[in-house]
């Protein structure tokens, strides 16, 4: 890996990190200073299904970083000579979940940005030295890339040398559901917006389904209770549904989280076929009730889902989930909400009974030595927050 690795303090106490690989560049910690910058690199363009969208962080990349991680470890790229200049970031933060049904720590990369005139340098070996020399090569990183984003999978999703090594896990696809069909069962069951006193309840639900997933965050909800709890941001306890069946049982539990506050998918440009199809598709959006197209440069307005969990088996409890989230989402004033399931979930076979927007994903695991294929019960399924990938 590095041929020579220096290590220093800068003014303001902040770790640098060298590589003899790249000496214009150096590694440092992020800090309030670099949060304007950051809003800025994080808002990069993306490429997805005949719209260029960008995934936006306003008005502060760091305070949003601390809804996606229990615990953001931002690493920058700045130039040797000018330690203020951010050129490259990415996030290597800790989320606190429940890994083959015990709470353990995962890290998770996201948020890799890169200025475009840097591209074609040394800026990506550079991360990569800094992640072989400063973190435990046993570590297993997660990391979850659109399919449409081909810069990123061509980074993170070849064996390349220098780099962990990439295993890929499991595909995703994140439904943006404008419309349910209601299941015959709905009436069986019943949904209660969730109060403080709640939170003992809600929490030992959560606690029951690390038995059928992997990675579900170890939510405790007694944060949420007391508000402004970063991890909570934008969301409080009434946003959140508890759904029982007809012996009072709670059997299902799901949030409607706005992150418009603080997170925003914005569409900078249209495909060209796209845009002439834009103001038909429009039009039949309105009639049909379903998420429409924004002009260029505006957001979509759409809520994402929070924790909807059930059995994975009980596709009843699911449908009735889905449907009621749809209802609530209209008496928010919301066209549509997004829900993220994994290829291997039961409950993915039901969202073919709604009206979605379908976006699909490959979620990988990098490692420098450790096997993730042996350390994860690939019997569970796959979970992942829309609101938090």
């Amino acid at each position: 890996m590095s041929l020579n690795v220096l290590r220093e303090l800068n003014d303001n106490n902040n770790e640098i990190y060298r590589s003899s690989n790249e000496p214009n560049f150096v590694v440092r910690s992020a800090t309030a200073a670099d949060d304007e910058q950051l809003v800025k690199l994080i808002a990069e363009t993306m490429p997805s299904n005949g719209m260029t969208w960008a995934f936006e962080r306003y008005p502060s990349y760091l305070g949003a970083s601390h809804a996606q991680y229990h615990h953001p470890d931002i690493k920058l790229v700045v130039p040797e000579d000018n330690h203020s200049q951010v050129v490259a970031m990415m996030n290597l933060g800790w989320r606190n979940c429940f890994i083959n049904g015990k709470p353990e720590v995962q890290r998770y990369v996201a948020d890799l940005r890169m200025l475009p005139q840097h591209r074609g340098n040394k800026v990506m070996r550079l991360l990569m030295d800094y992640v072989y020399d400063e973190i435990p090569r046993s570590t297993i990183f997660e990391s979850v890339v659109l399919e449409d984003n081909t810069v990123a999978c061509g980074i993170l999703h070849n064996e390349r040398k220098g780099f962990p090594i990439p295993f890929h896990y499991d595909d995703i696809r994140t439904f943006t559901v404008s419309q349910a069909v209601k299941p015959e069962q709905f009436s069986q069951y019943y949904f209660q917006q969730m109060n403080v006193g709640h939170v003992s309840q809600v929490n030992a639900f959560v606690n029951s389904m690390k038995e059928h997933y992997n990675f579900l965050p170890n939510y405790d909800f007694s944060g949420l209770a007391e508000s402004n709890h970063p991890f909570w941001l934008g969301m409080k306890i009434h946003d959140f549904y508890l759904m029982y069946d007809q012996n009072h049982k709670m059997v299902g539990l799901y949030g409607l989280w706005n992150q418009k506050s603080f997170k925003q998918t914005r569409v900078v440009k249209y495909s060209l076929p796209l845009k002439i199809l834009k103001p038909f598709y429009n039009i039949y959006a309105g009639m049909r009730g379903v998420l429409s197209l924004p002009k260029v440069n505006e957001a979509f307005e759409y809520l994402m889902i929070h924790s909807a969990l059930c059995h994975p088996e009980q596709l009843d409890v699911f449908s009735s989930l889905i449907y009621h989230a749809k209802q609530q989402t209209k008496l928010r004033k919301k066209q549509a909400y997004c829900i993220t399931l994994a290829d291997n979930d039961p409950r993915i076979s039901w969202m073919s009974n709604t009206t979605s927007h379908i976006i699909q994903a490959k979620h990988y695991f990098h490692s420098f030595k450790a096997n993730p294929y042996t350390t994860f019960d690939r019997s569970k399924i796959s979970y992942f927050e829309p609101g938090r990938i």
